[in-house]
């Protein structure tokens, strides 16, 4: 065989085709915008990769302890002078967005790119997760400041024109379709509102949006202001540009906090074109800020952090006349403009001799032209004790105007009720009446039939109905039932007159109602369970009084009740009986009657004073 070059000319050959390699070979870099994160904060981890052939593509390992929320991804251009002459060299970059999940050191695998000549690989990155969130003290995820000092021309709260240029350095798929959020007002004053609008921009025919992540929006109260059913669009121009805007949501936002509030990233995927030729790409939008003042300081007296807006507080009474025991009912509403369901009412100051139940509540909330408002109304039941006229003191809402930046107050008359005695308290017990039956006369007289006619048969036998005996069985029977007849009003005559009978039987009737209730209580609700206990009470106590217990007053009751000899508990017992009663029927928005505790303090009455 022979040679064609020497040892050292073939090992020249192969170092330089392997600087050659070595040269063109891709390098892939990745570094974050902070190096100290919480667990509540948004991180942006950037992958570069200088002269990737064409058809690579970058790609992360998966990392457990991250959360990812959005990604893009864009080729950027640059020319370098060297020996050679200039050059163009291509950049791809692959940016992330993402959240920790649990503090302590986070420790991200090298990223790789994976090309038809091998995989190349970046360098790992460590960073400080702590809880909660950390302020950016670096200030690496800010913007760069200026080199030559002369800061922002524009404003710290006005768009850089100038970034027009590094938005056109995004993918073109990245310009044609993106998702925007946008807040009407860059700051407000804790509890004011401030509206949330989240936008598709697109240059291409939209077909779907799907799978639609709301950003996370702790610190807020939030209402729906509007959500389309279906896609519309209308013109609008980003950096001269004119795009189709969709509208996704519309949010009304009431800050809870004060501060600088971020508002996270909205993500959707959204299918461009039409039938077959349709492509499927998510997106996720930048987060924005908003900047919440804390209230002033000089709120007046009683007020709430809530009411904030501008409210008006009105009160009435159903009626300002009622008989004593009938309830009436104290109406107070508040409406206005802010977030309504947050507001904290006044609660009245009734008089003593004045029971005042728990309040219903209402909600009526309605949009106009982008701003909530809406009305709160409560519902009081007012139970008078005592007969007279009552003043219901004025009551104050104060609240804090965000427009005229004060405090405000809204004021409600105060109100008089007259209480009169009822037809009721003055019943008195209806006696049984008497009866003056004698008991059964005998109706029937014996007579006697006159012999027949002689005839010419004399020995043709006498009829049955012709023996004396024949009479004596056709009484018998009318003679028993007047006998039955007479017995029973014997009976009912002896009962009358016993009154402990006719008492032991009331108390038997209240008891078996009683009994009933352990296993029908279950079907019925509460209103008609305190109905029918308050009617076993009042047999009751009817029979242990002698008299009809229905229309009297509390202190009516009480004071027959001393008289009759009940001793102060079983008075006590009866009252705390009634009070459950009538917060049922009167107050239906207060807690849920305790079933158990009413059936066994009405067992304990029947089985008590006066028990036969």
């Amino acid at each position: 065989m022979r040679r064609t070059g020497s040892p050292l000319a073939a090992a020249l050959v192969l170092a330089l085709a392997h600087a050659a390699l070595a040269a063109d070979a891709p390098v892939v870099t990745q570094d974050v915008d902070r190096t100290e994160v919480g667990t509540d904060d948004i991180f942006v981890l950037t992958v570069r990769a200088v002269d990737a052939p064409a058809g690579s593509s970058l790609q992360l390992p998966d990392v457990p302890t991250v959360e990812t929320i959005g990604t893009s991804r864009g080729v950027q251009s640059s020319i370098r002078f060297g020996g050679g002459g200039p050059r163009v060299q291509q950049i791809s970059t692959l940016t992330v967005r993402m959240r920790a999940l649990k503090p302590g050191k986070l420790v991200l695998p090298p990223a790789e790119l994976h090309a038809s000549n091998g995989v190349f690989k970046s360098q790992p990155l460590s960073l400080t997760v702590k809880p909660g969130h950390v302020a950016d003290s670096s200030g690496t995820g800010r913007p760069r400041p200026d080199p030559f000092g002369m800061g922002n021309p524009f404003g710290d709260d006005e768009e850089n024109p100038f970034d027009i240029f590094r938005r056109r350095q995004q993918a073109a798929g990245e310009r044609d379709l993106f998702l925007k959020g946008e807040l009407d007002k860059k700051e407000v004053y804790q509890g004011e509102q401030a509206t949330l609008s989240l936008w598709v921009f697109a240059r291409v025919d939209l077909s779907r949006v799907d799978a639609v992540t709301m950003p996370k929006l702790d610190g807020f109260w939030t209402e729906d202001v509007e959500t389309p059913k279906e896609l519309s669009s209308e013109t609008r121009m980003v950096d001269g540009v004119p795009y189709r805007a969709y509208l996704l949501r519309r949010l009304a936002l009431f800050p809870v906090k004060s501060g600088v509030r971020e508002i996270g990233p909205v993500e959707a995927d959204i299918t461009t074109g039409f039938l077959f030729a349709g492509r499927r790409e998510h997106r996720a939008s930048q987060p924005v800020s908003l900047r919440v003042k804390p209230l002033p300081p000089g709120a007046p007296p009683g007020f709430q952090p809530s009411a904030v807006g501008s409210w008006a507080l009105t009160a009435e009474l159903t009626s300002a006349k009622t008989e004593l025991g009938t309830p009436v009912t104290l109406r107070l509403s508040v409406e206005g403009r802010g977030n309504v369901k947050d507001l904290v009412l006044p609660k009245p100051a009734a008089p003593q001799s004045i029971k005042l139940y728990d309040p219903t509540t209402t909600d009526k909330t309605s949009t106009v032209r982008g701003r909530i408002q809406g009305k709160r109304t409560q519902e009081f039941v007012l139970l008078p004790q005592q007969t007279g006229n009552f003043e219901i003191p004025s009551m104050e809402l104060a609240y804090f105007d965000p427009e005229t930046q004060r405090y405000e107050r809204s004021r409600t008359a105060p109100m008089t009720l007259a209480v009169v005695p009822g037809a009721g308290g003055t019943t008195v017990a209806a006696t049984p009446g008497r009866s003056d039956e004698s008991g059964a006369r005998n109706v029937l007289n014996a007579t006697a039939l006159r012999p027949l006619r002689v005839s010419a048969a004399l020995d043709r036998p006498a009829p049955p109905w012709s023996r004396p005996w024949f009479l004596v069985l056709l009484a018998l029977p009318p003679l028993a039932f007047a006998g039955a007849l007479t017995g029973q009003a014997v009976q009912r005559h002896r009962a009358r007159s016993d009154p402990r009978a006719e008492q032991r039987r009331q108390q038997a009737r209240a008891r078996a109602r009683l009994a009933a209730l352990h296993d029908a209580g279950k079907t019925i609700d509460d209103a008609a369970f305190s109905t029918e206990v308050d009617g076993a009470v009042a047999e009751l106590l009817a029979a242990r009084l002698g008299a009809p217990v229905s229309g009297l007053t509390r202190e009516a009751l009480r004071t027959r009740l001393a008289e009759a000899g009940a001793p102060p508990d079983f008075q006590e017992r009866v009252a705390r009986l009634q009070d459950a009663c009538d917060e049922v029927r009167f107050a239906p928005g207060a807690a849920r009657m305790d079933r158990a505790a009413v059936l066994a303090d009405a067992e304990a009455l029947a089985s008590g004073w006066g028990a036969a």
